[in-house]
C-alpha cells in the first residue's frame, strides 16, 4: 500500500514539475529581439528569425510566431530590421590590463616609417619636460617600410633635447644624449653586460639587451585604485564597442586578478574575464612553488570573472629575432635582426627534461596550460611535453593550448589533434608582418604563417584572437582587437598591401566566425554557457549592421556593430 501512494506521490510531483516547467517557459520575456537574421552557430546550423531573453539567458530562439506569445505589456521588442545577429564575440587572447597602464603612460600610436618615428618623437618632445628620458612607442623593424632600425644620428636630428631610446627585436638605439647619460663611450664594448653594436666606422648603433636599465630610467606615472578601474573601463568599453562579449586576459598574476574581482563587485565589468595565469621557474619544483603562491584553484570563479589555464613562455618571436625554429637562421635572418651566431635557430627557455616536467607537474595539479610557442621546433618540443604529460593520465579533454603557433606543420598538427590540443592564433600578425617575413625568412615561410586553414583543416579546435596590449583604436591598436577585421583577414589571406601568400589558408565566413565565438568559448571552457545563441545559454550577443556571410568579400572589414548585450543588458548601441 504504502509503494502505491508513494508511487502516486511521485507521478503528481513529476506532473506538476513539467506543469511548473510550462508555465516558466510562457513567462513573458523582458527582451524579445525580432525581425533579424539570426545566426546560431548551434550544431544544427540554425537561423532564427528572433530570440527571447529572460533575465540573463536565452529562452527561446525560432520563428516570430515561435516567440510572440512571450512578448508581454513588460517585454522591452527590439525590431532589427533585418539585422544580422551573431554570438558575442570571445577575445581569447588580450592583455587589456597592460593596454590600460600603457594608454596611461604614454598613448600608442601606430608608426609605419622611420619619418614618422622623427615626426613623432618631435611632438613628444614638445610634451615632455626637457632632459626627461623619451621611450617611443613599440614599432616593430617587420613593420616600418626601411625594415630596419633607426640610428642614433636619426633619433638625434628629431629630438636633440630629450634622452630618446627606441627598442625592437631586443635591441635598443639610444641617441647621443642618452648614450652621455647612461656613460656609454667609444671604447665600449658592452653596456650592463649587454654587447654594444657598431658601424663600419666604430660609431654606436644599438645595444643588444640591458632593457631593464632604459626601462628604469623612465618615469612612469602611477596608476592605482579607482584611476585604474575607471582607465580598465574605457578599455573595456572599447571593447564592447566592435562586439566582444569575453576576454581571456593571456598573462594574470594574483594582483591583477583582484582588480578584475574588483571590478565585478563594483558592478563595472561590462564582459566576462577568463585568466590565463603567470607561472615562474625553470624547474619544476619552481614551477609548483610558483601555482601554489597563486592561491587559485583550476577553474575558480564564476560566470564573471574565472581562472582557465596557467601559461608558460616558451620561445621567443619573430618581431625579436627569438623564435625557434627547426632550421638555423641563415645570412638573411642574421643579418635583418644584427645576430652573429651563424649556427642560431632562436631560443627555447627550457631544457627538454625540465619542460616535459613541468608539464608534467601541471597536468597532476589538474591545471590545463597555455604555452607561448611561436616557431616550428618550439611546437614541436612543447607537444613533447604534453605528450609527456599523457602518458601519466589522460589529458584529451583537458585543453591545453598553444598560442601563437605561427608556422603549423603537418606533423604538429596530426598531433595536436590526436593529443586534443587547442590552437590559439592571430591573423593580425600575418596582415600586417607577412611581407617582411616573405622578403627576410622567404616565401614559403610566410605561407605558413599564421596558418587557420592547416589547423582548422587538420582538427584542431582553432580560435582567432589578437593579442592585444597597446592601442585603442580597433583597427590600428598595435595589434588589431577587431573580431570583424580578424575575420576577413582570415577568409581573404590579405595583408596590408592586398597580396595573398599562402591561399590553402583561407577558410570560410563560417569557420572564421566559429573561430571568434564558439570555439573561443571552448578554449577558455565556457562553451555550455557561451559561444551559440541557444536556449539555456547567457544573452552574450552582437548585432552587426551588414549580412558578413553574404556580403561582398571586402566589406567584411566595414561592418559595424549596433548593438552589444552582455547578459542580456545592453552594454553597447550605436
Amino acid at each position: 500500500m504504502r509503494k502505491v501512494v508513494l508511487a502516486a506521490l511521485l507521478v503528481g510531483i513529476t506532473a506538476a514539475g513539467r506543469a511548473l516547467d510550462r508555465s516558466f517557459a510562457e513567462v513573458d520575456a523582458s527582451i524579445v529581439l525580432t525581425g533579424g537574421k539570426i545566426v546560431c552557430l548551434d550544431r544544427g546550423g540554425r537561423v532564427a528569425e528572433a530570440l527571447a531573453i529572460r533575465g540573463s539567458r536565452i529562452v527561446r530562439v525560432g520563428a516570430e510566431e515561435e516567440i510572440a506569445p512571450l512578448i508581454g505589456e513588460g517585454t522591452r521588442v527590439i525590431r532589427l530590421g533585418g539585422a544580422l545577429v551573431v554570438p558575442g564575440f570571445i577575445e581569447s587572447h588580450v592583455h587589456a590590463l597592460s593596454c590600460t597602464r600603457e594608454e596611461h603612460f604614454q598613448p600608442w600610436v601606430e608608426l609605419t616609417s622611420i619619418a614618422e618615428v622623427q615626426g613623432w618623437l618631435r611632438r613628444r618632445a614638445r610634451e615632455v619636460p626637457a632632459g626627461k628620458w623619451i621611450r617611443v612607442v613599440r614599432s616593430d623593424i617587420t613593420r616600418l617600410k626601411e625594415r630596419r632600425h633607426p640610428t642614433p644620428s636619426e633619433l638625434d636630428a628629431a629630438c636633440p633635447t630629450h634622452p630618446v631610446v627606441f627598442n625592437a627585436a631586443r635591441k635598443n638605439v639610444v641617441n647621443s644624449l642618452g648614450l652621455r647619460l647612461m656613460g656609454i663611450t667609444a671604447q665600449m664594448q658592452t653596456f650592463r653586460g649587454a654587447p654594444i653594436l657598431r658601424d663600419k666606422a666604430g660609431n654606436v648603433l644599438m645595444i643588444a639587451g640591458a632593457d631593464e636599465y632604459f626601462q628604469e630610467a623612465m618615469e612612469r606615472p602611477s596608476l592605482e585604485g579607482k584611476a585604474l578601474m575607471d582607465q580598465l573601463a574605457r578599455v573595456l568599453r572599447r571593447y564592447n564597442e566592435v562586439g566582444i562579449t569575453a576576454i581571456c586576459e593571456r598573462y594574470l598574476d594574483p594582483e591583477d586578478w583582484g582588480i578584475y574581482r574588483q571590478m565585478q563587485r563594483a558592478g563595472r565589468l561590462t564582459l566576462r574575464v577568463t585568466a590565463s595565469l603567470k607561472t615562474a621557474g625553470g624547474t619544476a619544483a619552481e614551477f609548483e612553488k610558483s601555482v601554489r603562491a597563486l592561491g587559485l584553484k583550476p577553474h575558480e570563479g564564476d560566470d564573471w570573472v574565472r581562472a582557465s589555464h596557467l601559461k608558460i613562455l616558451a620561445d621567443g618571436g619573430i618581431h625579436w629575432g627569438t623564435t625557434f625554429l627547426r632550421e638555423r637562421y641563415g645570412p638573411k635572418r642574421i643579418g635583418f635582426y644584427r645576430l652573429k651566431d651563424p649556427d642560431y635557430r632562436g631560443e627555447f627557455f627550457f631544457t627538454d627534461d625540465n619542460f616535459r616536467a613541468i608539464m608534467r607537474t601541471a597536468h597532476r595539479m589538474g591545471w590545463p596550460v597555455v604555452v607561448h610557442v611561436t616557431g616550428d621546433a618550439g611546437v614541436d618540443r612543447v607537444l613533447d611535453g604534453i605528450e609527456a604529460a599523457a602518458r601519466d593520465r589522460p589529458i584529451r579533454d583537458r585543453r591545453f593550448t598553444l598560442t601563437h603557433a605561427y608556422f603549423p606543420t603537418p606533423e604538429a598538427v596530426s598531433r595536436a589533434r590526436e593529443l586534443g590540443v587547442c590552437v590559439d592564433t592571430q591573423p593580425y600578425l600575418y596582415y600586417k608582418d607577412s611581407a617582411a617575413i616573405a622578403e627576410v625568412y622567404g616565401r614559403e615561410w610566410a605561407e605558413r604563417l599564421i596558418g587557420v586553414g592547416d589547423w582548422i583543416r587538420g582538427g584542431v579546435p582553432t580560435a582567432i584572437s589578437s593579442d592585444h596590449m597597446m592601442g585603442m583604436d580597433p583597427d590600428h591598436a598595435m595589434n588589431s582587437f577587431n573580431p570583424l577585421l580578424q575575420i576577413y583577414i582570415a577568409v581573404s589571406r590579405k595583408n596590408v598591401n592586398g597580396q595573398l601568400i599562402g591561399e590553402r589558408q583561407k577558410i570560410s565566413r563560417l569557420e572564421a566566425l566559429r573561430a571568434v565565438t564558439a570555439t573561443a568559448a571552448y578554449l577558455t571552457f565556457r562553451e555550455r554557457e557561451t559561444g551559440t545563441l541557444e536556449a539555456g545559454k547567457f544573452a552574450d550577443l552582437t548585432v552587426l549592421d551588414r549580412d558578413l556571410l553574404t556580403c561582398p568579400e571586402e566589406d567584411i572589414p566595414k561592418t559595424r556593430v549596433r548593438m552589444t548585450m552582455v547578459g542580456g543588458k545592453i552594454v553597447f548601441q550605436r
